[in-house]
């Protein structure tokens, strides 16, 4: 049966089961094209779950494509339900959970990595084997991709190697390896998966679950289901769709929320998210991941670890650990550098195998041996992986967006937390943190940090109030000038560690993202690389943050010696002070143009502001201390 026949026999089966897509049609695409047509469609176009292309010049698409989409075949008004899938079609948590594998796994204590998927899945992998042909659901099955192969989990060697120096290789082996455990803990307790599903078979079943699924509210009650033919519209934003389960029709409908002209795809909004999660989970990076506000949700995670050599290290580990249950020594410490080419055969490996006939053990080693990996490596990866276990004890990741949120003042935190002296350490370690939202305590690190205006704020932090700290999270305001400035330094290291890990640098990126000769369009490594460079981006920006900091610090530090009387009047002259250069920030905010991001310049003047202040409001109060006991003594005197 040719591909048209089957989606032909799909759009049937739901419309005789009373589903309604009059308005729509649904389209596959050509996947291996290299280039795309220079029009205004194709530059807007995002894709999901698989990936997609509305390529008005393609005439012939290959019999194996898995890019599909959704078109108007009319022009749709705002407001319009254009598609009604009734519930008899779709799949949900409690059809799996009826079975006797769904069962088993209900009365089991099994800590599986995604329940409600594994539901899913376990009634499509059943539901398949035990019916077949007669199977309700088989024209919706053999319209589902079969190969997923835009999916990292799937990916080559050849094409993980664009991710190196990435955080995504070792989200990739995880999600390999969860899926894996979750297949043989679910067989050490319901044999019978093995007989409908091989390991590969029970992956291809997660990743269609997890790129498909819809969480839904049926009748009062949560659950996630599979919906046909909704599952087929691509991704976009801002949203021009949105969906939702209807109780009284007892279908699940999707509405229009503008006018879609015909012809044009019909989008879905997946949600504001990292391109990590686009590409893990659906098989795709967006190559502008940028909202309405020029907000960018593409994160990385930033690693820090308290430096084994430090003077106080058991004391500032005792801190650091606080509230985890657990306690550090320097022998835990462990210096170690990742083996990418490793990791990356590891990957691959596991998602290389294909065969449906052999045992639970052989799967197994198959997973582990294949993509021919030699004993060497394999040697080398797990003494790597141990090394990263007893790391993970002490190292902390804090992931963080070009933005201004939660993370960031916990990034800060932790910094200060590492490069505070231990005079420092006892203030902060000695109780809890007061409230944050109690007027007594300075808030000037969170009014900061969420681009709240200099002009607002009436409250001033002295960097010499006892302020008290439950957890090295907490610390969301400067101790000092000198702690600061070396909490500025930290992570400009720690930032320039992380660029180095990659074997491209951000420019070459861009380059090669201009090339879709050597990177097409919607080919795995183009989403590799863009994924790359979105975290790069994110890391430039943090350097940029830093390197900022520091030359404001540095006049800072000049404006104080001024106030001290260290300066000629001649040096003073030629000095642009702390105010001019805000000012000069404040005026040059454009980031086109080279100009300063609003959260750094935010900080500047008001975080790095206020220790300025403090300081200089201490120079001044000694003074008054010393000319009032000068006066004193005077009087004695006299």
């Amino acid at each position: 049966m040719t591909q048209s026949e089957k989606f032909e026999r799909f759009e049937k089966w739901l419309l005789d089961n009373g589903a309604d897509f009059q308005l729509l049609e649904l389209k596959a695409y050509d996947d291996n094209l290299t280039s795309t047509p220079k029009n205004k469609e194709i530059e807007i176009v995002e894709e999901k779950k698989e990936t997609s292309l509305f390529n008005k010049e393609t005439k012939c698409v290959s019999e194996d494509s898995e890019m599909r989409g959704v078109h108007a075949k009319v022009n749709i008004p705002v407001n319009t339900v254009c598609v009604s899938v009734p519930r008899q079609c779709l799949i949900t948590v409690e059809m799996g959970q009826a079975t006797e594998i769904g069962k088993a796994i209900l009365s089991s204590d099994l800590d599986l990595d995604a329940p409600k998927h594994i539901f899913l899945m376990v009634f499509i992998l059943w539901d398949r084997r035990a019916n077949g042909s007669k199977s309700f659901f088989k024209p919706y099955y053999d319209i589902l991709p079969k190969t997923l192969r835009n999916m990292p989990i799937f990916w080559s060697q050849e094409e993980l190697i664009y991710l190196e120096g990435s955080y995504l290789l070792d989200q990739i082996m995880d999600r390999n390896k969860a899926i894996t455990d979750d297949y043989f803990a679910i067989c050490s307790i319901a044999p019978e998966l093995r007989k409908i599903a091989t390991l590969e078979e029970f992956k291809w079943a997660r990743m269609c679950v997890c790129s498909r699924n819809f969480g839904l509210q049926i009748d009062g009650h949560r659950t996630s289901a599979l919906v046909p033919h909704a599952d087929m519209l691509n991704h976009y934003r801002p949203r021009e769709t949105k969906w939702t389960f209807d109780d009284e029709k007892q279908a699940f409908i999707i509405t229009t929320l503008q006018e879609i002209k015909a012809g044009s795809q019909v989008y879905d909004s997946y949600g504001q998210k990292c391109n990590h999660r686009f590409l893990l989970n659906y098989g795709f990076a967006v190559e502008e991941n940028t909202e309405i506000d020029g907000f960018c949700p593409n994160e990385v995670p930033i690693e820090l670890s308290i430096d084994p050599n430090d003077p106080i290290f058991i004391e500032k580990s005792d801190f650091w650990m606080r509230g985890e249950g657990s306690t550090l020594s320097r022998d835990s410490i462990t210096n170690s550098s990742d083996n990418v080419s490793a990791l990356a055969a590891a990957v691959a490996a596991a998602g290389a195998a294909r065969s449906h006939t052999a045992d639970a053990t052989a799967m197994v080693e198959s997973f582990i041996t294949s993509a021919a990996m030699d004993k060497r490596a394999l040697s080398h990866l797990e003494d790597q992986r141990k090394i990263k276990r007893q790391n993970d004890v002490h190292v902390k990741r804090v992931r963080v967006c070009i933005s201004n949120n939660e993370n960031t003042r916990v990034l800060f935190s932790m910094l200060r937390v590492l490069t505070c002296n231990a005079v420092e350490l006892r203030v902060i370690s000695a109780s809890a943190t007061p409230n944050f939202c109690d007027a007594s305590c300075p808030g000037y690190i969170s009014r900061a940090l969420l681009g709240i205006s200099g002009t607002h704020f009436v409250g001033q932090l002295s960097s010499q109030h006892p302020v008290l700290y439950r957890t090295c999270r907490d610390v969301r305001h400067p101790l000092n000038i000198r702690n600061e400035k070396a909490s500025m330094q930290l992570l400009l290291n720690v930032i320039g560690g992380a660029l180095n890990s990659y074997p491209t640098t951000l420019s070459q990126d861009n380059f090669d993202l201009s090339d879709e000769i050597n990177f097409p369009k919607f080919s795995n490594r183009r989403h590799a690389k863009i994924q790359v460079r979105g975290e790069k981006e994110v890391l430039h920006h943090f350097a940029h943050w830093a390197r900022t900091a520091l030359e404001v610090i540095s006049v800072i530090e000049k404006d104080i010696a001024i106030a001290r009387g260290e300066y000629q009047e001649e040096d003073i002259k030629m000095h642009n002070g702390f105010d001019s250069i805000i000012n000069t920030m404040e005026k040059e905010e454009d980031l086109e143009n080279g100009g300063v991001h609003h959260t750094i310049i935010r900080y500047c003047a008001d975080v790095l502001g206020a220790i300025r202040r403090d300081e200089l409001k201490n120079i001044r109060r000694s003074r008054t201390i010393s000319g009032n006991q000068i006066n004193t003594a005077s009087s004695t005197t006299i």
